[in-house]
């Protein structure tokens, strides 16, 4: 059977009205991969401010002190603003062997959701005075 030109003229419109109503669940649906994206790319940083802090502690002739300053300087480049309980570094010693444990932590504000979420970065490095 074929259609004539009432029956199409009645559906003038209706990929509009289909766009209008799946249009906001794709922006949603891009907002949350952006935020997403974001918290990556934040993990990635505290991640890396970890090891760079944990190799820093774990010179020998370095201090917990310089790898906090390590820490702090990728964090900052970076544009964080952390505060001072954010980087914790300790001393670890398991199966003889002493470690350099750093634990780099942020808030990430999602403002999409409203929320606050803690991420962390962690490393560690042998302690070279140790050995």
């Amino acid at each position: 059977m074929s259609r004539n030109r009432s029956d199409l003229a009645a559906e003038n419109g209706s990929g509009i009205v289909g766009f209008v109503l799946a249009a906001p669940l794709l922006v949603a649906v891009f907002i949350a991969i952006g935020q997403i994206a974001m918290l990556v790319a934040d993990k990635s940083v505290l991640d890396s401010a970890a090891v760079i802090g944990a190799r820093a502690a774990g010179a020998a002739d370095a201090s917990n002190e310089a790898g906090r300053n390590a820490a702090l300087k990728v964090l900052k480049s970076r544009g964080f603003d952390p505060n001072p309980g954010s980087i914790v570094i300790r001393q670890e010693r398991t199966q003889g062997v002493t470690y350099v444990s750093v634990s780099v932590a942020h808030q990430f504000k999602t403002p999409f959701l409203g929320r606050e979420i803690l991420i962390t970065g962690n490393a560690r490095a042998i302690d070279e005075a140790s050995l």
